[in-house]
């Protein structure tokens, strides 16, 4: 496998539960010095997507569950969160602003309803990410 895949990984997390059920499910498949790129989507009102780095206090919560699980001193972090008005489309707009060589999440939980309206937000990132998405199964659903 081309070890360049796993140097720079976005990560996007929506809560403290998605933040464990990812940070659990990626765990036993990070390298050495991969750089995580820890990415929480916010509403953002422009048609571009804007990048904040940093924590903010909204999701303080969310990251600080992301790195109890996975903190390693071979591995990196990175926070980022993003502003857009969609999740797929911020994170599309995310994979070249940070130089991400690969995606990785766990699917949210959605009913039909809801995905009918957020248009299925990992469909879209999965077809249109200029970069491999890898899925992980939710083992916590």
């Amino acid at each position: 496998m081309n070890d360049d895949l796993f140097e720079r990984i976005l990560v996007p997390i929506a809560s403290p539960d998605d933040a464990e059920a990812t940070a659990r499910a990626l765990r036993p498949h990070l390298d050495a010095d991969t750089t995580l790129i820890v990415a929480h989507v916010t509403q953002g009102t422009a048609a571009e997507t804007a990048i904040k780095t940093g924590r903010d206090q909204f999701t303080g919560a969310t990251y600080e569950k992301f790195v109890d699980i996975l903190y390693r001193d071979d591995l990196q972090f990175e926070w980022t969160t993003l502003e857009g008005r969609e999740v797929a489309e911020a994170l599309i707009d995310a994979v070249d602003i940070v130089e991400a060589t690969l995606v990785a999440f766990t699917p949210r939980d959605m009913d039909t309803w809801e995905r009918t309206i957020a248009g299925d937000p990992g469909g879209k990132l999965i077809r249109e990410a200029d970069v491999p998405v890898m899925v992980f199964p939710n083992q916590q659903a």
